[in-house]
């Protein structure tokens, strides 16, 4: 995983519409997106793409600096 000041660009950058951005911040939390994607021990893809939406909502409401 990249550091936190690497997060931080990253998420600014996708505040200011960059999709590539958006789509490298999913990919560097995907393992622990896909931990918490298993019900009763199975991967489920309806609950990955339910923690991705959510997380893609609440990258919106962080403030720019």
């Amino acid at each position: 995983m990249r550091n936190n000041k690497e997060i931080y660009n990253l998420i600014n950058s996708a505040l200011d519409g960059n999709t590539a951005a958006t789509f490298n911040l999913i990919l560097q939390f995907e393992p622990m997106i896909n931990k918490y994607s298993r019900i009763n021990g199975e991967f489920d893809q309806e609950c990955k793409d339910y923690i991705i939406d959510n997380l893609l909502k609440q990258i919106k409401k962080f403030k720019k600096n």
